[in-house]
C-alpha cells in the first residue's frame, strides 16, 4: 500500500451563507494527468468513477481539511469533513472550518482556493498506450485533503464557500444520545 499525494486547483470562490462550510471537487473522475510522486518522475494518471465509493457510502467523517500536507496535523487542521458524494464527474467533500485557526479566515474569503489530496491505493491497472503507459486509480481511500494558495492542477479545489449543510443522520448516534440527557455538558 502505497501513500499518493495528488494537487488540484479550483475555478472562482462562490460565497453563500456564513461562508465557514467550503465544498468542492477534490477529486476529478475521467482526467488524465501529469503527476508526481517525487517531483522526479512523471506519469499519467486517472482516477476512475467510483474510486473513493468506500469513502462516500461511509461520509468521509475521519477526513480533515488541512493547511498544507507536512507539519503538525493540530496546527494544520482547518477542518473536519461534514458530507462527502461521489458523482460521475469526481468526489465532492464539505468541509465545516475551524474558526479559531488562523488561516480559517482565508480559506473562506478565498486565498486558499487549490486543493490536493492524500490518498492510499489499493487497486490500480495500468494501461500502455503508444504516447506512454497511463495509470488507472479503481480504488481508494482518502487520508486528507490540503487547502493550498498555489495548486499544480486546474479543474478542482473550492468551489462554494456555504453556510453549514445538514448531512442527514448522525454518524454517532449514540453519542448523540447521551449528549441529549446532558452528558459530557459542563
Amino acid at each position: 500500500m502505497s501513500e499518493l499525494i495528488v494537487n488540484r486547483a479550483a475555478p472562482a470562490l462562490e460565497p453563500i451563507g456564513d461562508g465557514w462550510s467550503v465544498y468542492g471537487l477534490a477529486v476529478p473522475y475521467g482526467r488524465e494527468t501529469r503527476v508526481s510522486d517525487d517531483g522526479r518522475e512523471f506519469y499519467r494518471e486517472v482516477f476512475t468513477y467510483g474510486a473513493f465509493s468506500r469513502d462516500a457510502a461511509k461520509g468521509g467523517r475521519w477526513v480533515n481539511l488541512f493547511l498544507g500536507h507536512k507539519g503538525d496535523d493540530g496546527d494544520r487542521f482547518l477542518g473536519r469533513c461534514v458530507g462527502i458524494e461521489e458523482t460521475r464527474s469526481g468526489l465532492f467533500p464539505t468541509f465545516r472550518l475551524d474558526r479559531s485557526h488562523p488561516a480559517a479566515e482565508a480559506a473562506r474569503s478565498g486565498e486558499l482556493t487549490g486543493w490536493s489530496v492524500s490518498a492510499h491505493v489499493y487497486r490500480s491497472r495500468t494501461v500502455t498506450r503508444p504516447d506512454g503507459p497511463v495509470v488507472y486509480r479503481e480504488l481508494c481511500g482518502l487520508s486528507h485533503v490540503a487547502a493550498t494558495a498555489a495548486p499544480q492542477y486546474a479543474g478542482a479545489g473550492v468551489m462554494v464557500a456555504r453556510d453549514h449543510v445538514d448531512v442527514g443522520v448522525s454518524p454517532t448516534p449514540r453519542l448523540d444520545a447521551l449528549r441529549a440527557r446532558g452528558y459530557g455538558q459542563k
